[in-house]
């Protein structure tokens, strides 16, 4: 017996894992992006991203995000339920042992031909039922062993998939902290972009309202028409029907950071109410090459390790097509009397199965295939995450070039707008032209400093879209390493080749 089970223990460290091995997919990536700025400088991925904006408001608020939201801490549990799977996908490759009580009654007996009844331990004539029968209690303690032999590898399997799931829960967790801190930032650009919008409409407005009340002057002096008064009212209620609007967007955008940072609506009103610049970044930024982005978005490696889980199910399917040996084993004491201690004795039993799959329908084999079909699936998507990567690097890149064009002639424009609307005025005070040329600069000089305003809060929000793109700098604490796993492991086996 123990020459057998040596063997066993040999033939299974020699075993085979079935199935394909893990080769990860080759994602070719352009030499340089083709939206290339004109900046030189780059963005590393030991830089801390938002300090770059040189608000700290803003800093706050993202080490806030990043200790606080709900959606991060669900991911984290999420991760913590990946590693109990790997540790129950270890554990069923290794024996286990526990503890065993039993207590039977046992009927011994033996009918002779001619009629009479021998029992185990004395003889006894007749021929009716229990006569002569010998009634044995016997009670056992001990312990089971089971150990079901992993030969062809298809726990090794099961615990590679749940190991790559725990990395691809980790690097999800990472892509939400991502979202997070970009999604924060984005709602902090739409609040301070709507306070500067009011500023801008609440100054205009009491420039207009200065406007009106001078208008009345030169009409009671019989040097304006009321058909002046009115254009001037018209605008000065104009320009107060924006306030409401704004104002309500200031609220929304506050509402937003406090569920961010898993607070009431409402409760960053107070520190945040005071008007502040739109963050711009100090320093103009460029994007590493597009080989960068495969090893540190977040999303791709998570795309990439799920991959690796479906190649591994697919060799846990495949194993199911071989046998499968599971051996057991009792050692123990037993006695015939529980309250007689003298008379212990030693029981201990040791077997064997072995189960090999014959007919099934096909149904194993409708498994492998659609393990197969899945691998291709995720295949497809890690090739479809890579494409969109490359693509919001290429978006964002583009769009900041852009923008900063259309701010420069934005600023241009302000400034040709605020000229006219001096000269307008002091025409009018001249008498030279009409209160309508007034109203039109007016109307003009507001629109382009509310274009150059959203300019502003467009660039930085596209700012933070390249960052977000490139991945880097995410870096945030994790509750744990993010490559820690259970201590337990399988033994090695040679990988079939």
């Amino acid at each position: 017996m123990n020459k057998t089970l040596l063997l066993i223990f040999a033939g299974t460290m020699a075993g085979c894992t079935v199935g394909p091995d893990y080769v990860r997919p080759r994602m070719p990536a352009p030499a340089q992006w083709s939206e290339s700025p004109s900046s030189p400088d780059t963005l590393h991925s030991d830089q801390a991203w938002w300090k770059t904006f040189g608000d700290p408001a803003l800093n706050r608020l993202l080490d806030e995000a990043a200790a606080t939201n709900l959606d991060l801490k669900q991911a984290f549990q999420r991760i913590r339920i990946a590693r109990t799977q790997r540790t129950q996908a270890v554990a069923a490759g290794l024996p286990t042992l526990s503890a065993h009580g039993n207590a039977s009654r046992r009927l011994n007996s033996f009918t002779s031909s001619a009629g009479t009844t021998t029992a185990v331990g004395g003889t006894a004539s007749g021929g009716a039922f229990g006569i002569g029968n010998n009634l044995i209690d016997i009670f056992q303690a001990g312990f089971d062993a089971q150990w079901e032999l992993d030969l062809f590898g298809g726990i090794r399997r099961t615990v590679e998939a749940a190991e790559a799931t725990i990395e691809a829960e980790i690097e999800n967790r990472r892509a939400l902290t991502v979202s997070l801190l970009g999604e924060v930032a984005g709602q902090y650009v739409t609040l301070r972009a709507n306070q500067q919008l009011l500023a801008v409409i609440r100054d205009n407005l009491a420039t207009q309202q200065d406007t009106l009340h001078l208008t009345r002057e030169r009409q009671k002096a019989g040097l304006a028409s009321y058909l002046d008064v009115a254009q001037a009212q018209a605008q000065v209620e104009a320009t107060a029907a924006e306030l409401p609007f704004y104002e309500n967007q200031v609220k929304l955008a506050l509402h937003a950071l406090s569920v961010l940072l898993d607070r009431a609506p409402g409760e960053l009103t107070q520190r945040l109410q005071r008007p502040a610049p739109i963050p711009q970044p100090a320093e103009p930024v460029s994007a590493e090459l597009p080989s960068e982005l495969l090893r540190r978005r977040p999303d791709i490696l998570s795309a990439e390790r799920r991959l690796k889980a479906a190649n591994a199910d697919i060799g846990a399917a495949v194993a199911a097509q071989y046998p499968r040996i599971n051996l057991a084993a009792f050692i123990g004491l037993q006695n015939t009397d529980i309250t007689d201690f003298t008379m212990l004795g030693k029981s201990w039993s040791a077997a064997s199965t072995l189960a090999f799959p014959i007919f099934n329908w096909g149904s194993i084999q409708a498994n492998i295939e659609g393990r197969k079909a899945r691998y291709q699936e995720l295949a497809h998507a890690y090739r479809a995450t890579v494409l969109n990567a490359f693509k919001e690097v290429e978006d964002a890149l583009a769009s900041i070039e852009q923008e900063r064009r259309r701010q420069a002639q934005l600023q241009q424009a302000e400034a040709a707008e605020k000229l006219a609307l001096d000269l307008a005025r002091e025409r009018y005070l001249k008498g030279l032209t009409g209160f309508l040329d007034v109203l039109t600069a007016e109307r003009s000089l507001l629109a382009r400093r509310q274009a150059l305003i959203e300019s502003q809060a467009r660039l930085a929000g596209q700012r933070v879209a390249l960052y977000k793109a490139l991945g880097g700098s995410w870096e945030v604490a994790e509750p744990e390493n993010r490559r820690q796993h259970s201590q337990l492991s399988l033994p090695q086996t040679s990988p079939l080749s």
